[in-house]
């Protein structure tokens, strides 16, 4: 005679349950931890953004072989490139650091040492040495400077 043994193969209900709580809490932990750190990386993504912009500047005012200038709005909190023989019309784009649409939000544009419009000439060099420091709603700052070469750096 032969006995055939029927062997079930699975999680129990309750296996299930333990381990959707798990994975809850879990993701529950991670979300609070990445939402307390989007200021430091708003932060960090615009600081980046004005950099670049600055160099964009600098590199239009050589291939142009004409001034060009950042026009920093403090009270606004953006910026925008324009030539300088075009005063009032942007280049590109107007960056409004207190847009979360543009992927930034409650990031303060706080002071410019060099006034509100660093230019860049056709050589590369700019009208000033300038720092412009950009601070987040958590108390954060991030640096940069331009220096009358043109060059421009994030501290």
């Amino acid at each position: 005679m032969r006995t055939i043994l029927h062997t079930q193969q699975g999680f129990t209900l309750t296996e299930l349950l333990i381990v959707m709580a798990i994975t809850g809490i879990l993701s529950g932990l991670a979300s609070v931890s990445f939402i307390s750190q989007l200021p430091h990386h708003r932060l960090n993504s615009a600081a980046r953004d004005v950099v670049s912009d600055l160099r964009w500047a600098r590199q239009l005012a050589l291939a142009e072989r004409q001034p060009v200038s950042v026009v920093l709005d403090l009270e606004r909190e953006r910026y925008q490139i324009e030539r300088r023989s075009q005063p009032g019309i942007p280049i590109g784009w107007v960056r409004d650091l207190q847009d979360r649409g543009q992927g930034y939000g409650e990031i303060d544009l706080v002071s410019s040492s060099g006034g509100r419009i660093l230019t860049f000439y056709p050589q590369g060099t700019t009208s000033s040495w300038t720092t412009i420091i950009l601070k987040n709603q958590s108390g954060e700052e991030r640096q940069i400077t331009v220096v009358a070469t043109g060059r421009v750096k994030l501290t």
